[in-house]
């Protein structure tokens, strides 16, 4: 049997964990989302066309957001690939930074369809893509 001296570490003990762990993962993500936007600094460019943007409603939890939806094509080799993230730093491609109604809005203004565009690709994996880095 534990003794009250030993719950009372237990009690202590298992926030600072739980804190630890949060921050952890908080950190391991930024990174890993820097490292992606630097990388995608280095990446080559083709040129590529706006097949559809459109505004999307999404639901988290209980609040709802628009997030934009930029599908694009583009060739690399002579080899035809889609997309539809538009910033590098977006892993998702859900639109992260495009929290605000208006954001969706003004991307998808920036992005109409039939309108070229300049897409950034990974040269490891053509398929990986973004029209802004």
């Amino acid at each position: 049997m534990m003794s009250g001296f030993g719950t009372s570490i237990i009690v202590a003990v298992l926030p600072l964990l739980a804190l630890v762990a949060v921050g952890t993962f908080v950190a391991i993500r930024v990174r890993r989302l820097s490292s992606a936007r630097s990388t995608a600094l280095t990446w080559p460019h083709t040129m590529g066309t706006v097949l559809s943007a459109t505004v999307q409603m999404r639901r988290r939890g209980a609040s709802r957001q628009e997030a934009p939806l930029v599908l694009y094509a583009y060739q690399v080799q002579g080899q035809v690939f889609q997309g539809s993230r538009v910033r590098a730093d977006d892993a998702n491609g859900h639109g992260r930074n495009a929290v605000l109604q208006t954001s969706a809005s003004n991307t998808v203004t920036r992005y109409p369809a039939g309108a070229p565009v300049i897409v950034y690709y990974d040269p490891a994996d053509p398929a990986s893509s973004a029209l802004e880095r």
